[in-house]
């Protein structure tokens, strides 16, 4: 029992020397990692991954399945709440998300890497305690979706010029009071009919703050979270754990953030223009998925967003 915690220390010596050999701890990140891949289908691999994420210390608070043979699962922890909570608006950065996609070869894993989020979102950490422990119940072969961007360029993250940045939210409308528009929000994200679902519900500790997640499953590929993924990445592991789109709850003023910067945060290699897959073909998107989530929270707007002219930018 004496030597338990100088074998913790070896053990836990061992497995960053591992990461720092494999290249996966560096001063530059990339959008999400790849875990292990499981033999199992994508369901049961969903129960083995909670059971790997629930031992390191994770919470599972959102499990939805944006398409057929894929599954994102929604995790917060303690220290991920305790980030989020030093941030005026740091309820982005409380959850991480997991994706499962089936394959010929198995149930792919990837999730959003905890630091890039860190960074992408303006979070008082860094998130390295999250990213080990992520990668202990996961595995971490590697990273993808981007060349790498180091922590500066995330904490000042532009697409290109006069797009958003983190500091351009879109206002959602405002409530009477914080009580009042989380039971609102609450109630309307869960609708079949204008097909958004509610996939988690998040209070940030020591503040009159929630995040949420909206699953987007409208017949408009502009606002189907899947349709966008699939527009933008065709090979497996695809960018899933980019989804559910967030919705954040301030005091009694709502906001979530604009496609322009949250979309081109996490697949910020994608060209402005041109080959199978552009930002301009995905041009209709930011005011589609702004549309939804201004009916989904249905707050007091005292002035309307100015229109985008429909695209990633002017052309």
């Amino acid at each position: 029992m004496g030597n338990a915690h100088p074998i913790r220390l070896l053990l836990a010596g061992i497995f960053m020397f591992g990461l720092l050999f494999s290249g996966l701890v560096r001063a530059e990140f990339q959008p999400f990692i790849e875990g292990q891949t499981l033999a199992e289908d994508v369901d049961a691999s969903a129960d083995t991954v909670r059971g790997k994420l629930v031992a390191e210390g994770f919470d599972l608070v959102g499990d939805y399945a944006p398409t057929e043979g894929v599954r994102v699962l929604v995790v917060t922890s303690d220290t991920l709440l305790d980030t989020a909570a030093q941030s005026p608006r740091g309820g982005y950065g409380a959850v991480l998300s997991v994706a499962l996609e089936q394959t010929d070869a198995g149930t792919r894993v990837s999730y959003q890497h905890p630091q890039y989020v860190a960074h992408g979102y303006r979070l008082e950490s860094d998130n390295e305690p999250v990213f080990q422990a992520m990668a202990r119940a996961l595995g971490a072969i590697g990273y993808f979706g981007a060349e790498p961007i180091s922590s500066t360029n995330l904490r000042t993250y532009q697409y290109a010029f006069g797009l958003e940045t983190f500091e351009d939210p879109v206002d959602l409308g405002g409530f009477p009071s914080f009580d009042a528009a989380d039971r609102q929000i609450g109630a309307r994200a869960e609708d079949e009919a204008r097909g958004t679902e509610l996939v988690y519900r998040v209070r940030i500790p020591g503040r009159n703050q929630v995040v949420y997640g909206i699953g987007m499953h409208t017949d408009d590929p502009n606002a189907n979270g899947a349709a966008l993924v699939q527009s933008v990445d065709h090979d497996a592991p695809r960018g899933y754990a980019f989804l559910p789109h967030p919705v954040l709850l301030d005091g009694s003023e709502a906001e979530t953030l604009s496609l322009r910067f949250r979309m081109a945060l996490f697949f910020p290699d994608l060209p402005m223009m041109g080959g199978d897959a552009s930002f301009f073909k995905l041009r209709k998107a930011p005011d589609a998925i702004n549309q939804l989530m201004i009916e989904v929270v249905d707050g007091e707007i005292e002035q309307e967003e100015p229109s985008s002219g429909g695209g990633f930018g002017t052309f």
